[in-house]
């Protein structure tokens, strides 16, 4: 297992690199993550997701059929890159790369951390047990962004934005809810992305549930830290969709040929999650949340 962890690794380093500029290639200009300037910028908050493909058409297809995400392509040939919108406000985007032959999974996300500075957040997690996978670098129009990787393993990335961060609102339908890191030692974990995000870090736990961590900034939580039961099980971040209906967004998943790999069940929030891969590999989980539990806290 340690040596799969070793060969991701340096795949999302590689895909990453490609993604960010560092081959020799005209610099395009990149989408920025707020298309209305903002002053705000939260040091801890999840702002963006990318998503490393090598089909971005059954990508879209999916993920267009199960939430309803809108799909916008800046670029030509393989420079392209795709914008997810979800009820018309840009979340995501795509990034094509194709599968290497002995590769596992042909997708996977990348969420990204806002910090007030992406080569300092670089610095500070590799003198903090981490790697730099990419290191700082300008991408025109969307900022600051590095990517790095925790000292267990798991794969994240930074970004000071140029256009400031998206508004800091209660995420609406079929949009980005939650972020949990399944990690070995939480704690360990915890502490580690604690002085990157300026986290105030906090305990939770509901019968039922394993323990979990959970990381503040803002005055709001904005991850949760949970120790992964199986040593065998890397470490990894697992971004959450908000859906109304738990019953049916599993269904349409399954329909669109995802596969259910945590189902509902009642001992782990009340039933109100699942897990599960999308047709390319990359892992996501959904949770039900309906208008009138906002103001009750994350899942």
């Amino acid at each position: 297992m340690r040596r799969s962890l070793i060969k991701m690794l340096v795949l999302a380093c590689t895909i990453l690199s490609f993604a960010l500029g560092c081959v020799k290639a005209p610099a395009p200009t990149w989408p920025a993550i707020s298309e209305a300037p903002t002053d705000i910028h939260v040091q801890g908050r999840w702002v963006w997701g990318e998503l490393f493909a090598d089909n971005v058409e059954a990508a879209k297809a999916f993920y267009g059929s199960v939430f309803g995400w809108q799909f916008v392509s800046h670029g030509t040939g393989t420079a392209v890159y795709t914008v997810v919108r979800a009820d018309g406000r840009p979340i995501a985007g795509i990034v094509h790369f194709p599968k290497p032959a002995d590769a596992v999974r042909s997708a996977r996300w990348l969420p990204l951390m806002s910090v007030p500075d992406a080569a300092r957040a670089a610095e500070q997690a590799a003198a903090s047990g981490g790697r730099v996978l990419v290191p700082s670098k300008l991408l025109p129009g969307r900022g600051e962004v590095a990517v790095l990787a925790d000292p267990e393993g798991a794969i994240f990335g930074v970004i000071r934005s140029a256009s400031g961060d998206p508004v800091d609102t209660f995420p609406s339908e079929n949009a980005w809810f939650w972020l949990e890191l399944w990690a070995q030692d939480a704690a360990k974990m915890a502490e580690f992305y604690r002085p990157l995000g300026a986290y105030t870090v906090t305990r939770q736990e509901s019968p039922g549930d394993r323990p979990e961590l959970q990381l503040v900034a803002g005055g709001f939580p904005r991850a949760g830290v949970l120790e992964i039961e199986s040593a065998d099980v890397p470490s990894t971040w697992l971004p959450y969709v908000r859906v109304k209906d738990l019953p049916k967004a599993v269904a349409s998943i399954e329909r669109a040929g995802g596969r259910i790999i945590v189902p509902p069940d009642p001992q782990v929030r009340n039933g109100k999650v699942a897990v599960f891969l999308d047709p390319l590999g990359a892992a996501v989980a959904v949770a039900e949340w309906k208008d009138e539990n906002e103001g009750e806290g994350k899942p």
